[in-house]
């Protein structure tokens, strides 16, 4: 169903925006019959002149940037103060300032409006779509008629085993020369201290003393030379160790120091080794898919190919682990353990180098649960009838079907994909919810 037809002023819909999304928008607009009158130059006086002649009851502004939308609102708005405002702001700064400072402007965007839709197939392959809820994560099943609706529960266990995983498993070379280093010089102060104490009858305090001193090349344990020849000549191995254990944990500390490090050795920043997502770019819609699965208990690691991208920055504070790398890089999908992955998502802005990425996954994992992100129709058409790399998620025209319903004054929460449709998602119920299908 197109659903409810909207009332005859607010069907009238001024659309500004360019591209492929836009003109999503403006398919779905017309799909749910509205009036649509569709500026893809937002100049101040085109702007202007439209809403002279269209009388719009509504003002829907789209793009994948936020500087344009920004614009538009504040020159739309200076022209008139009454007309209803829907605008796509990814930045949640920016759309708070936007819709605090700028009256009847309500602000969406449409990395929040698909990443459910996204994650649902990621965490579980019988998943269309998971939400925020109540402090909580619900998981939605498409039962034939609409989407069933349950609790997600949050997987502990899982998350402990790949924690330990990663720990001592470290992705990261400085990482992995720090904490092998540091176990090795804390396994040598123990052999050295019980050997005090065994062989060398010393008391704890002296055995762990004169270790520490031989570890800290201040000065020898003196006792050993008193000590049995094959003592002597374990301390003699035990010290070429200790040798290699500190050169190794002080290279390892001094890069994490001197380096702009986006992973980390323990924490949230640790890269996951087993029964994760690995989610190739970070953009708008990589960077809110990477907190949702997060949300769900899921450990996630992102691989951009920008070091100084803004969002791989805002992801180091978010303590999201990144990767700076090509999707398409076979040796190091592999070095991030892609064949233990729970799933792939490549959902970069450009469509081919998120199909060479899922090709590329493929090629490591045969079995893997892969999805792609696409934003032209015809390759997501391509994508699933020729090549069938995994589950493809068209998000301008996802995204699209609730832009459009939202824009025409429906109440729709949230959208959710189901054999390659949008749906969207109405009022909640007490056990489920209804999906109204968008065409």
């Amino acid at each position: 169903m197109a659903g409810a037809a909207p009332d005859a002023e607010r069907s009238r819909v001024l659309l500004v925006g360019d591209g492929d999304l836009a003109r999503e928008v403006a398919e779905a607009l017309e799909a749910r019959g509205g009036d649509v009158r569709w500026l893809e130059d937002p100049a101040g006086d085109t702007i202007r002149a439209a809403l002279g002649e269209h009388r719009p009851g509504v003002v829907a502004v789209v793009s994948r940037a936020d500087a344009m939308p920004l614009r538009v609102a504040l020159s739309v708005r200076d022209c008139d103060a009454d007309v209803p405002l829907l605008v796509t702001i990814f930045d949640p700064a920016i759309a708070r300032q936007l819709e605090e400072n700028v009256p009847g402007c309500r602000v969406t965007s449409l990395a929040d409006v698909v990443a459910p839709s996204l994650a649902g197939p990621l965490v579980d392959p019988e998943l269309a779509a998971v939400l925020p809820r109540d402090g909580g994560m619900v998981a939605l099943r498409w039962n034939g008629d609409g989407f069933d609706e349950a609790p997600l529960a949050p997987e502990r266990a899982s998350r402990a085993r790949a924690l330990a995983r990663s720990v001592l498993k470290p992705y990261d070379r400085s990482a992995r020369l720090f904490f092998y280093g540091l176990i090795g010089l804390v396994a040598i102060l123990f052999f050295e201290a019980l050997g005090g104490m065994i062989v060398l009858d010393q008391t704890p305090a002296d055995a762990f003393y004169g270790a520490t001193k031989s570890l800290a090349t201040v000065g020898p344990n003196e006792d050993v030379s008193d000590g049995p020849s094959w003592f002597k000549l374990a301390i003699v191995a035990s010290t070429l160790l200790a040798l290699i254990s500190a050169a190794c944990f002080t290279g390892g500390l001094i890069n994490r120091l001197v380096d702009t490090s986006l992973t980390g050795l323990v924490g949230r920043r640790t890269v996951p080794r087993s029964d994760h997502v690995v989610v190739v770019g970070l953009g708008q819609v990589g960077l809110r898919l990477c907190l949702l699965l997060r949300d769900c208990g899921v450990p996630v690691v992102a691989l951009d190919d920008q070091p100084d991208g803004e969002n791989v920055g805002l992801a180091r504070r978010l303590k999201l682990p990144v990767v700076i790398g090509r999707g398409a890089n076979h040796e190091l999908l592999r070095r991030l353990s892609l064949r233990d992955a729970r799933s792939f998502a490549a959902v970069t802005p450009e469509d081919l180098v998120n199909l060479e990425a899922a090709m590329t996954a493929r090629s490591v994992d045969g079995d893997l649960r892969v999805l792609l992100r696409v934003g032209d129709g015809r390759i997501a058409d391509e994508t699933e009838s020729l090549l069938h790399v995994g589950h493809v998620v068209d998000v301008h025209k996802t995204g699209a079907v609730y832009i459009a319903a939202v824009a025409l004054g429906s109440e729709a929460e949230g959208v959710a994909v189901h054999e390659g449709r949008a749906h969207l998602l109405q009022a909640p119920e007490p056990v489920s919810r209804t999906a109204a299908a968008a065409r």
